[in-house]
C-alpha cells in the first residue's frame, strides 16, 4: 500500500515506525471488562482542539466505578492527581518495555490509594505526582488497579487508555489486537479545502482558499462536483473522520494517501508519534479555520516551520504544482486502524494566463465604497471596492511607499496583494479611502527578536514562531492586538505593554487575553508603567482589575464530610485549604463542577471543632470561612 517516493524519509520515520513492526498482540489485556464487547469515545489521532489524542478513549456505560485492570503484568513507576489533564492516573511498566496509561480514575485501589493519600497528607496538597519504587506496587494482568471515574480535563465518565514504546512514544492501541472493539464501518469524507499557497497562486483565479463538500457515490467512493480550476502551488486540506458501529463518535483517521497522476505525494499514517509539545500540532492542521468555527482540517502537506514528523511527502513537499493547459488527477485514500478504507477522486485543471487588455486611460474613481484588509501567512490581501477600475494602491511605511496595481478583478472589486516579508505597511489609500494596517516589520522565524515601540515591547525566543510574522500592533483605549489569534504560536513570547491610565496601586491588576466573548487570566508583572506578561497565542490583551474574593459555600458540615463550591468570577481559583481543628484536611477538586470535598487520612476519626476553608484566586484575593464542624443532632 505504501510507496515511499524519497528513501530519506525513511529515516525520519525510524522512531515513528519502530513501534508498529515488532506489535505483541495478544500480550496486553482490555482493562474495562476484558473479553467482553466494547466501544469507543476516542481513539489515537483524534484531532483535538491542542492536540492529536494519545490513547483510546474507552467508554463506561455512562457511569464511574468500573474496575479498571492492568493490561499486563509490571508495577507503578509513576502515579498523579491533577486538575486538569489525566486527572487521576496510574503509570505501569511492563517486562517488555512497554508502559500503558489509566486516566481521568475515580479512585486507586487498595495499598496504591492508602499511599498516594498519605503523600498527599505529608505534602499537604492535592495535586501530586508520585514515582514509587519498582517493587513497591507490583501488578498481575487482570488485577484490578483503579475504578474508572471523570476526573481532569475528562468531558463525561471513560477510561483514559495509552500504551507507550520504550522511547515513550505513543502507540495505536488498537494494533495490539483487542477483540472487544471490532469494527468494518469505512471513514467518512466531510469537506475538503484547497489552499493557494504563496501570492502567485489562484483557485478560479481568487487567492483564497476555497472548501468543498465531496459527493458519495452509490458505489461508496466520492468526487467533487465540478473540476476546479488551479494556477501554481496548491495544498490539500482534509476534514474527514472515522466512524464505529454502536455509536455516534466521529473519530480520527489512522492513514491518509495523496496521490496525483498516480503518484504518491503525501502520506499520513499513525501509528506511534513522539510525545512532543501539544503546540507542534497547531502548525498541521488549518489553525485559522478552526479558530473561526469551521472544524479541524488537516494539511495534506508539510507547512513551513514543521518539525513534528507524522507524515512523509515527495520532493515537493505533498504540494501540488499546477500549470497553464495541465490537467492533475488527485486520488485521496483514508483508512481507519481496520484497514476500512474510502477514497475521493478530483480534477484540478491548470487555468490559462488571462489575455492583455488594451491599455486605456483610467475611469477616475469619485470614492472608494468599501475597503477591507486581511492576511494569510505572508500575503497581505486588500480589497476595495470602488466606482472605477484600473485604481492604483498605495501602501505607506515607515520612509517608503509602495504603489500597486490590482492583482485581479472579482466582480466590482479589485484585489491588491503584497508580499509582507519585504514590506510592512502602516496604511493603504485606495481613491478616496485610506485604511489603518497597524504592521511594524516583520519578525523573523528560528531567531531571538524583540521589538519595541513606545507603546509595547515584544520578545521572541528562538522558538516562538513556526513562521516569519508580519507582526501587527494596535492599541485602542487600553485594549492592546497583537495580530489575531488566528496565527498559532510554537513557543511562549514576552509582551511588556505600557497601556496608561492605570492607578497607582496596582495590586490586583494584571493582563487578561480577550477573544471577543470571554477574558482569560495570564497574570504578570508590573515594572514601573509596564506590565510585563507571557502568552500563548496572539490576539488582544487588556489590563484588568480583579478585587473580588472568590465566592465559597459551604453544602456539607459534618463529622463525617465537609464538601463545599468554590468559584471565580474573573482571574479563576487558584488555591483551596481546609483545617479542621487547625489539621490539615485533603480536599479532592472538581474544576468542572466547581465542588471540592474532603478526604479522610482517618476515616474512623470524626471531624471536630473549628472549621477553616480558604480559597485564593490567581489575583490574590482569599475568602475565609470559619464555623464549628455541625455535630448530629441527638
Amino acid at each position: 500500500m505504501m510507496n515511499f517516493v524519497r528513501a530519506g524519509l525513511l529515516v525520519l520515520l525510524a522512531v515513528i515506525q519502530s513501534a508498529g513492526q515488532d506489535i505483541p498482540k495478544g500480550y496486553f489485556a482490555f482493562p474495562i471488562y476484558p473479553g467482553k464487547p466494547n466501544s469507543l469515545s476516542g481513539v489515537l489521532g483524534d484531532l483535538r482542539s491542542t492536540h492529536f489524542h494519545a490513547g483510546l478513549d474507552i467508554r463506561t456505560q455512562q457511569r464511574e466505578g468500573l474496575p479498571v485492570s492492568a493490561s499486563a503484568d509490571g508495577y507503578v513507576y509513576k502515579v498523579g492527581v491533577q486538575r486538569s489533564g489525566y486527572g487521576n492516573v496510574i503509570f505501569l511498566k511492563h517486562k517488555n518495555g512497554y508502559s500503558t496509561v489509566y486516566g481521568h480514575l475515580k479512585s486507586f485501589s487498595g495499598a496504591l490509594g492508602d499511599y498516594v493519600r498519605a503523600e498527599q497528607y505529608k505534602a499537604q496538597t492535592f495535586e501530586i505526582e508520585l514515582f514509587p519504587d519498582s517493587a513497591q506496587f507490583p501488578v498481575k494482568k487482570g488485577e484490578t488497579i483503579a475504578l474508572s471515574g471523570n476526573t481532569g480535563g475528562s468531558g463525561g465518565p471513560h477510561l483514559h487508555f495509552e500504551i507507550r514504546d520504550r522511547h515513550n512514544n505513543y502507540v495505536n492501541p488498537l494494533a495490539f489486537g483487542f477483540s472487544e472493539i471490532p469494527d468494518k464501518t469505512p471513514p467518512v469524507f466531510g469537506s475538503l479545502a484547497l489552499r493557494p499557497m504563496n501570492i502567485d497562486s489562484r483557485l478560479e483565479g481568487q487567492i483564497d482558499r476555497k472548501t468543498f463538500k465531496p459527493l458519495k457515490l452509490s458505489d461508496g467512493t466520492y468526487k467533487l462536483a465540478a473540476t476546479i480550476k488551479a494556477k501554481g502551488a496548491v495544498g490539500i486540506e482534509l476534514q474527514a473522520h472515522d466512524l464505529m458501529p454502536g455509536t455516534g463518535f466521529k473519530h480520527g483517521l489512522h492513514c491518509i494517501e495523496v496521490k496525483v497522476d498516480g503518484e504518491e505525494i503525501f502520506v499520513f499514517k499513525l501509528d506511534s508519534f513522539p510525545a512532543r509539545p501539544s503546540r507542534y500540532y497547531n502548525n498541521l492542521i488549518d489553525y485559522a479555520a478552526h479558530r473561526n468555527g469551521e472544524g479541524r482540517f488537516l494539511k495534506c502537506y508539510e507547512p513551513e516551520g514543521n518539525d513534528f514528523r507524522v507524515f512523509r511527502t515527495d520532493d515537493f513537499n505533498g504540494i501540488i504544482h499546477v500549470s497553464a493547459g495541465q490537467s492533475k488527477n488527485v486520488e485521496i485514500r483514508i483508512y481507519d486502524s481496520f484497514n476500512n478504507s474510502a477514497v475521493l477522486k478530483l480534477i484540478l485543471e491548470g487555468e490559462n494566463e488571462p489575455e492583455e487588455k488594451p491599455v486605456t486611460a483610467p475611469v477616475p474613481a469619485v470614492k472608494a465604497v468599501e475597503t477591507w484588509a486581511e492576511h494569510t501567512g505572508n500575503v497581505l490581501k486588500v480589497t476595495s471596492t470602488t466606482e472605477g477600475e484600473n485604481l492604483s494602491a498605495v501602501f505607506y511605511g515607515k520612509e517608503k511607499e509602495i504603489i500597486l496595481e490590482p492583482s485581479y478583478r472579482q466582480s466590482n472589486r479589485s484585489v491588491y496583494l503584497l508580499d509582507l516579508t519585504s514590506f510592512s505597511p502602516d496604511s493603504v489609500q485606495i481613491a478616496d479611502r485610506t485604511i489603518p494596517l497597524y504592521y511594524k516589520v516583520s519578525v523573523p522565524a528560528g531567531k531571538a527578536f524583540v521589538y519595541n515601540d513606545d507603546t509595547a515591547g515584544i520578545r521572541f525566543s528562538e522558538g516562538s514562531l513556526f513562521t516569519p510574522l508580519p507582526l501587527s500592533l494596535n492599541k485602542e483605549f487600553n485594549v492592546l492586538t497583537v495580530n489575531n489569534q488566528n496565527i498559532p504560536l510554537k513557543e511562549d513570547i514576552e509582551i511588556s505593554y505600557r497601556p496608561g491610565n492605570i492607578p497607582a496601586d496596582k495590586k490586583y491588576w494584571a493582563a487578561y487575553s480577550y477573544d471577543g466573548r470571554n477574558y482569560g487570566y495570564l497574570g504578570g508583572r508590573w515594572q514601573g508603567d509596564s506590565l510585563i506578561f507571557r502568552t500563548r497565542q496572539l490576539g488582544k490583551f487588556v489590563p484588568m482589575a480583579d478585587s473580588v474574593g472568590p465566592v465559597v459555600k459551604i453544602l456539607v458540615n459534618s463529622p463525617n464530610a465537609v464538601r463545599a463550591r468554590i468559584y471565580d468570577e474573573l482571574s479563576g481559583i487558584d488555591t483551596f485549604r481546609l483545617k479542621v481543628n487547625n489539621e490539615w484536611v485533603l480536599m479532592n477538586y472538581d474544576y468542572k463542577t466547581q465542588l471540592i470535598w474532603s478526604e479522610k487520612l482517618d476515616n474512623q476519626k470524626p471531624f471536630d471543632g473549628e472549621l477553616l476553608l480558604e480559597v485564593t484566586d490567581k489575583a490574590g484575593n482569599n475568602t475565609i470561612l470559619r464555623t464549628e464542624i455541625k455535630k448530629p443532632k441527638k
